[in-house]
């Protein structure tokens, strides 16, 4: 078994969201086995949110015409519902970005 730093350090640098869910797999075996406490576990959650919201974005980037920041921005605060389908979220950073169209003037 990877020691836990090692593990997040892994996370961290996943280049994927394969490779991100291969370490989410990995940390799984380990609560399981008794391996981590609740501490390493809110703090491989943390990692493993702010990877997969990167990656996340990224994809629907590809998709979307936005600025990359605020689609990252968009995408983190989408409910945790929306993030398990790429249709749905897509959907939800385009209405996104229609709102705020409509409140600042400088969006086209």
């Amino acid at each position: 078994m990877k020691t836990f730093q090692s593990l997040i350090n892994e996370t961290l640098q996943a280049e994927d969201l394969e490779e991100l869910e291969a370490a989410a797999d990995l940390f799984q075996f380990g609560i399981e086995r008794g391996y981590y406490n609740k501490r390493q576990s809110d703090e491989f959650n943390e990692a493993y949110w702010k990877v997969k919201n990167k990656w996340l974005a990224f994809e629907v980037a590809e998709k979307v015409k936005g600025n990359t920041l605020d689609i990252i921005t968009m995408v983190t605060n989408a409910p945790p519902d929306v993030k398990n389908n790429m249709d749905e979220l897509i959907n939800y950073v385009n209405g996104r970005i229609k709102a705020l169209k409509g409140k600042i003037k400088g969006i086209k």
